[in-house]
């Protein structure tokens, strides 16, 4: 399906352009947003295919997660990719396939939520349910261009539609305070829009709280590595971090393991949702051949090792599991277990990440005046796997990173927060100028609002 949807829009633009930038995407449907959003099924349909495009495996769907996993400390190349190789090595090409098709991945999927805010406001339905879609569409638009700004830097904030080959789709790289701005816009928007709650796999309110305390950490941290003042973005992280913590229907599972083997869980607060006819390659990619899959990407034994030896995450992450001729065990990061279907969801936003956003936040403002505050968030997280801390140690941003590491390892956190905490260089011991991705060499060939000279550094 996903394939089939773009099939009509990629003939159509290879005939009338030939070689166009990755900006130029067809809308949603495979024909005109204009024809196929005019009445609610076609505003709905619009909006199934959204989610759809975040689904991508170059996406959500395999490449951000695995790619951010092989880039830190915590994922190791285990089979035959040399794309994969490159991120592994910090190495990076900018014709790396993997990056091409992830930039074009996140604008199409930008592209589509821009159909839905021109198209929908004109459509004639239940006023909130608009309003809802909508809302959606706003903050799905934000957590693209956030996606880019971790791994890229300033982008292009494409805020229209592409349509047909008068559109304007030479857009130029923003600043990353102009795209942070853009971002919180956004969400500021799908919060006033956003009133129903259809459950984890769309975006709720509580949603749009949770990307704003996360986008608000990020950019106080960029502010700080810039001899900036973040404060007020800490407190902002920290206020909203805690509105979802104390106001918001979302508990800590007391199982870690249920909160990925459970669709329906209590400490989700939103998740793509995948089926046997539409799925992920997270499992695929992440099993060894034994357990059926492809034997891509594995786990470091620096993750492994890291862990305490009674931790429960490490004993659910970690476990064996019997191959496939019964004969023996292997292991398998076990937070995605369905390889032969792919139907495991991926998580983007759970209430755990919330009370380390809250730790963190504490530390940025008060420092060790508010240890008491930050060990009571970091151990309401600890509790149900390993015995509490009580004390944050020499350097208390290290045991707080430490801790996003065991708990949230590979759902697309190590990466980009050794980098914004300024601590990719010397963690990894890699050079200042690979914390970024490389801009495509294909956006900088044919968007002519970038060139060369707007590169990266180092690429």
């Amino acid at each position: 399906m996903k394939k089939l949807k773009h099939i009509s829009g990629i003939l159509l633009v290879s005939l009338l352009i030939g070689c166009e930038s990755n900006l130029d995407v067809k809308p949603v449907a495979s024909i005109d947003a204009k024809d196929a959003i005019t009445d609610a099924n076609g505003l709905n349909s619009a909006l199934m295919g959204m989610y759809n495009d975040f689904q991508s495996d170059s996406y959500y769907g395999r490449d951000l997660y695995i790619l951010g996993a092989l880039s830190s400390n915590d994922g190791q190349r285990t089979g035959t990719s040399l794309d994969y190789q490159q991120f592994e090595n910090h190495s990076i090409l900018s014709d790396n396939a993997s990056i091409e098709s992830f930039w074009s991945s996140v604008y199409t999927a930008i592209n589509t939520a821009n159909n839905i805010i021109e198209r929908g406001e004109t459509i004639v339905m239940d006023e909130e349910e608009r309003n809802n879609t909508i809302g959606e569409a706003y903050f799905m638009r934000a957590l693209a261009h956030f996606d880019l700004l971790k791994n890229f830097g300033g982008v292009p904030y494409k805020v229209a539609s592409t349509q047909g080959i008068n559109s304007d789709i030479n857009l130029p790289r923003l600043s990353r305070e102009e795209v942070y701005t853009l971002i919180l816009q956004d969400l500021a928007t799908a919060k006033e829009r956003i009133t129903l709650d259809k459950g984890n796999f769309f975006v709720s309110s509580t949603a749009v709280d949770a990307l704003m305390a996360r986008v608000e950490l990020y950019y106080g941290s960029y502010l700080q590595n810039t001899n900036q003042d973040g404060q007020s973005h800490y407190q902002k992280a920290l206020d909203l971090a805690t509105s979802v913590t104390e106001n918001s229907k979302h508990e800590l599972e007391l199982d870690y393991g249920s909160i990925f083997t459970s669709k329906e869980n209590t400490e989700v607060i939103f998740q793509l949702n995948y089926s046997a006819q539409d799925r992920n390659r997270m499992s695929y990619y992440l099993s060894p051949t034994s357990l059926g899959g492809r034997g891509e990407v594995s786990f470091t034994n620096g993750l492994s090792n890291s862990y305490k030896r009674d931790d429960a995450r490490s004993t659910f992450i970690f476990q064996e599991f019997p191959t496939l001729d019964g004969n023996g065990t292997g292991k398998r990061v076990a937070k995605y277990q369905d390889t032969a279907n792919g139907a495991d969801p991926i998580v983007i936003l759970r209430l755990a990440e919330m009370y380390l956003i809250q730790a963190e936040s504490h530390y940025r403002i008060s420092g060790m005046s508010a240890e008491d505050k930050i060990l009571e968030a970091l151990n309401a997280v600890r509790e149900r796997a390993i015995t509490p801390l009580t004390s944050l140690g020499s350097d208390p941003i290290r045991t707080i990173l430490d801790e996003r590491r065991w708990e949230l390892c590979f759902e697309g956190h190590r990466w980009n927060d050794l980098v914004r905490t300024d601590r990719a260089t010397s963690t990894l011991g890699i050079s200042v100028n690979s914390q970024l991705y490389p801009i495509p060499l294909k956006e900088i060939q044919t968007n002519t609002s970038i060139n060369q000279e707007d590169q990266n550094p180092g690429y």
